[in-house]
């Protein structure tokens, strides 16, 4: 007896039964031959290839994660693959979910190329809340760093090759000054650190790196921006995240795309030119999108497409004209695959991902603003306008930015009367406002307080305000009307002060009323205060700021009172955005405001919150509008000079601006659809992906990695778990798996939490594919293609295959109703892998059928579909019979083989066409920028030399023209390295052979 390794394992067999063979053999041949194999081989081959290769037609992040399946959020993903830059800005509108469209990248990017080295940048309230979403979600155990522990985990990953996953703040970060000087460079963490980048960014120092709120870096002159530059230029892959409105127009739009690709977007002239090359393309996508233009129209348009002078899409458009030519029928699905292709040519649309919320379909939680208006007491509105009336006589004589001060002293008086009368009569000159909240002064003039607290002096006053404290009560009602109403849901109560959530929380738990607070004051980790609330009963109450609660994700809670409104909507929008995101499972969220009577607060309430309904629509591509109006508004509000009815007013002027450039700004988004359209035919090719056939069942991932290593380790087992709702496995991995597990985890899954670090030997329950209800399975490891497990195992049965390339060929049998729709009959079914090396590597398996009785093709979808779902109901090997035999070898011979060789051309033309296109877009820029940057240097340097003055000065002039001399010929010099580095990407596209993977001969049952 001989042991032999077959695809599908180890097992022995007698020498007679074995033939030796001279070279391996093709699919084909041994389809000649009749060698025939056991379905279960060709789903393991095909099913390695997915586990191993990079194939462009699937999506590893796809049911690899704890995330609900949200197809936009898939976008992004795609246009990176697809993106020469290697960067994308991600600037969907808030609460879409960037965070998860960044762990999805980051999960693709682990299994397609095994990256290791992930660096998270953001402000530093959202340290925690990264971590906590890596860990939960995506299984990343990533560490929250300084510049002194990134540097640490820098020199360790150089010498170990293990990776990290780190969470550090903009500002622990960012370089100091003089980190760069010759002389006498900072000595500091961050200076270490900011050189180090420096000097190693050719090596790759990070896989991926992620900004978020990227728009802090959009100055170019500033400390943070530097950070961008250094550290992009030492990733692989780079990520920023902004919900800032796309504007076309904006500079600032241009700086950030910069540090994703410096090359295209070094000038402002080089992004001009690009919009405008860009134009007419966008015409004829939109164009395309049109029913009502005729097809032959937009043909028209794609035929008389100007060749750009910097946007090169000579070999697409070749190709796509040749298509129009030869005629296309005029259906929806025509048009999406058009402008899909426009869109594809775009420059701008492969670096920009916006999605908006009114484009997602499945994010339509109503929001419902209710108001409770209140009448000030007798007292309450003697107080109020006493104070006021001091403030205004305080600000009559001030300038302009003293004024600007005041209106916080209003905003406090508004929000708590009694909160405001304690605060003033201790004379603290504190406003308490929470933290970080830059547009706000930290106190108010002093003598100002001296006046207020000269009003604030009676404990009589004080104790009547408290004890019949008309607002309060309001709020109070309220809380209690919904606990009867509403009993299950807990309530989020914002105010912007300190002090006031202090004065609320007392006289809340007085009642009895089960309260938490979270504010910057609080010291206690922000996400274990979320954890709390949200394992509180029902009518529970969060007291917290807008800058207590940025960031953080609320959608478990569909209730907000906003005890106080600030006069900045983008405020309002933060708060009502911790719940009114991806998530929130209820259909609508109510949102809840006390505004007195007779006030500022109302005036601003009913002339810029109402007229512009902003509470029921979230801001979106408002908000930048908002924040010019914001500024003025202030000024407004705390000008002595002008009457209650003068201010009403200016608001209303003010607000009819703002619906005259809200205007404007709908039109900029118009001329960008390459950048917000919802992308109709990247959303289709996701949901394809998302498929049963186009993923790694569950059922597929275990059997292989059951299979691999039970049959590399014989005492390995995997045992279903009795009476258990879900598929649960008790693994338990034999001695010798498990000291080869431990060493493949110390080397190549150091930082991944596992349960088989510990419990591999002993028992450890898994779920393969996703959990299905993570609160409930928590204690067991989920098993998908990233897991070290499945890495492992495929690891493990590479190894076994020593190189061969396993061809199975298989016969086999199913029911009508296993069949993916197809009619009955016989049918032949053929794999290719294409796999081609340019800008934008590709490796794809092709499917194609034919029934082999009448000849009939089927599409490549559908034969997928066929094959994957037959192998996937485990059939036994069918025998063939001679006639049966030769009649498959006919059809695959003679008609798929064929028709594939026609396919694979086509693609191999469009993928050609595209590389090309892309590095001769490249070359023009670089070239473009050359020859301005030349022409500009060498009329300076003409004009130095000839110019005139005395000897001295001419002199001076000439050396200095000798030193532009010399940076012309560096920066001559440099624009050579860039354009041979570009020549040689261009030479280096590649086609491997196709390799016949496997053939089924599939019988359909009727």
């Amino acid at each position: 007896m001989i042991e032999v390794e077959f695809p599908s394992g180890r097992a022995r067999r007698p020498a007679s039964q074995l033939e030796r063979v001279e070279a391996e053999t093709s699919a084909i041949e041994d389809l000649r031959n009749g060698k025939l194999s056991s379905p279960i081989d060709l789903r393991r081959t095909i099913n390695h290839l997915r586990m191993t290769g990079k194939l462009a037609d699937m999506i590893y992040a796809m049911g690899a994660t704890n995330t609900q399946f949200h197809a936009y959020q898939f976008k992004p993903l795609l246009k990176l693959l697809n993106a020469p830059a290697r960067g994308l800005l991600i600037a969907d509108e808030v609460g879409l979910g960037k965070t998860i469209e960044a762990g999805l990248i980051w999960t693709e990017l682990v299994a397609r190329f095994d990256a290791r080295r992930l660096l998270v940048v953001c402000p530093k309230p959202l340290v925690e809340k990264w971590r906590a979403e890596l860990r939960s979600k995506f299984n990343v155990e990533a560490k929250a760093c300084n510049a002194a522990d990134l540097l640490d985990l820098l020199r360790d990953d150089a010498e170990r090759r293990q990776g990290f996953a780190a969470v550090v703040s903009l500002s622990s970060i960012r370089p100091p000054a003089k980190w760069n000087d010759d002389l006498e460079p900072n000595q500091t963490a961050r200076g270490e650190l900011a050189r180090l980048l420096a000097d190693e960014r050719e090596d790759e120092l990070f896989d991926l790196v992620i900004f978020d709120e990227a728009h802090h870096m959009r100055n170019a002159d500033t400390a943070n921006h530097k950070l961008g530059q250094l550290v992009t230029e030492a990733s692989d892959y780079s990520l920023l995240l902004s919900a800032t409105p796309i504007n076309l127009r904006s500079n600032d739009l241009r700086v950030l795309l910069k540090l994703l690709d410096p090359d295209t977007f070094e000038n402002e002239w080089q992004f001009s030119m690009l919009q405008d090359e860009n134009a007419p393309l966008v015409a004829a996508c939109e164009a395309a999108r049109n029913p009502s233009v005729p097809l032959a129209n937009v043909a028209k348009l794609i035929e008389e497409l100007p060749p750009g002078r910097v946007l090169k899409t000579g070999g697409r458009l070749k190709r796509l004209r040749a298509e129009l030519a030869g005629g296309m029928e005029d259906t929806p699905e025509t048009r999406v695959r058009l402008a899909a292709r426009l869109e594809e040519m775009s420059l701008l649309g492969s670096i920009v991902n916006r999605t908006r919320r009114r484009d997602v379909t499945e994010f339509k939680v109503e929001r419902r603003p209710q108001t409770i208006t209140w009448d000030m007491s007798a007292e309450e509105r003697n107080f109020y306008d006493r104070i006021t009336h001091a403030i205004e006589r305080y600000a009559f004589d001030r300038d302009l930015n003293e004024r600007f001060l005041l209106a916080q002293t209003q905003r406090l008086l508004a929000s708590s009367l009694a909160s405001a009368y304690r605060h003033w009569g201790e004379k603290t000159g504190n406003l308490s406002l929470d933290e970080e909240d830059d547009d706000a002064p930290k106190s108010v003039p002093g003598p100002l307080i001296s006046v207020l607290g000269d009003i604030c002096n009676n404990h009589a006053d004080l104790a009547e305000l408290e004890h019949n404290d008309t607002k309060f009560n309001k709020l109070s009602a309220a809380i209690k009307g919904l606990q009867v109403a509403e009993g299950d849901q807990k309530l989020i109560v914002f105010s912007s002060f300190r002090r006031v959530i202090g004065y609320l929380k007392g006289r809340l738990e007085a009642q009895g009323i089960n309260v938490l607070e979270l504010h910057g004051g609080i010291k206690e980790d922000r996400q274990q205060t979320v954890e709390r609330f949200a394992d509180a009963p029902g009518g529970t109450v969060l007291l917290t700021s807008e800058v207590g609660g940025e960031g953080l994700d609320l959608q478990f809670c569909r209730i907000v009172l906003n005890w106080d409104l600030p006069w900045n909507p983008m405020k309002v929008e933060q708060r009502i955005g911790r719940v009114d995101r991806i998530g929130q499972q209820a259909e609508t969220v109510d949102i809840i405001n006390l505004i007195a009577s007779n006030t500022i607060e109302e005036i601003v309430y009913d002339r810029l919150y109402k007229r512009l309904d902003i509470i029921r629509y979230a801001l979106g591509d408002f908000e930048p509008i908002l924040g010019d109006i914001v500024k003025d508004l202030d000024i407004i509000l705390s000008d002595p000079k002008l009457s209650l009815k003068e201010k009403a007013k200016q608001i209303e002027l003010a607000t009819m601006a703002a619906e005259t450039r809200k205007q404007q700004a709908d039109q900029l988004e118009r001329e960008a659809p390459g950048l917000i359209a919802h992308g109709e035919n990247i959303l289709n090719r996701i949901k394809e992906a998302n498929a049963p056939h186009k993923m790694l069942t569950s059922s597929d991932l275990r059997d292989y990695i059951v299979s691999t290593l039970v049959e590399s380790f014989p005492d390995t087992r995997f045992d279903r778990v009795p009476n258990s709702p879900a598929e649960i496995y008790e693994a338990r991995l034999s001695s010798r798996a498990m000291a080869e597990f431990s060493r493949f985890l110390d080397t190549s899954a150091k930082r991944y939490p596992t349960r088989f670090r510990r419990d591999g030997g002993s028992g450890v329950r898994v779920i393969f594919g996703s959990n299905p209800d993570p609160g409930r399975y928590r204690a067991i490891d989920t098993i998908t293609m990233t897991h070290p497990l499945a890495r492992f195992a495929s690891e493990i049965r590479q190894r076994r295959l020593a190189g061969l390339a396993v061809k199975p060929v298989t016969s086999l049998q199913i029911s009508r109703d296993q069949a993916a729709g197809i009619k009955a009959g016989r049918y032949a079914v053929a794999v290719e892998r294409w796999s081609i090396d340019g800008l934008v590597p590709v490796d794809k398996l092709f499917y194609l059928a034919s029934e082999i009785q009448t000849g009939r093709i089927v599409s490549s979808d559908d034969a997928e579909k066929l094959l994957i779902q037959s192998l996937a109901s485990n059939p036994s090997l069918s025998a063939l019979a001679p006639e049966e035999l030769n009649s498959a070898i006919d059809t695959v011979e003679n008609a798929i083989l064929e028709h594939i060789a026609a396919a694979r051309d086509d693609f191999e033309n469009a993928e050609a066409a595209r590389h090309y296109d892309q590095i001769e877009t490249q070359i023009a820029l670089v070239q473009e920028h050359r020859d301005r940057k030349r022409i500009e240097m060498e009329t300076r340097i003409r004009d130095l030399e000839l110019s005139g003055g005395d000897v001295q000065q001419k002199d001076k002039k000439l050396r200095s023209a000798k030193m532009h001399r010399g940076k012309l010929d560096k920066f001559l010099a440099r624009m050579d390295v860039k354009l041979d580095d570009l020549k040689v990407k261009e030479d280096a596209f590649e086609i491997a052979q196709p390799q016949l993977v496997g053939v089924a001969i599939i019988e359909v049952r009727g």
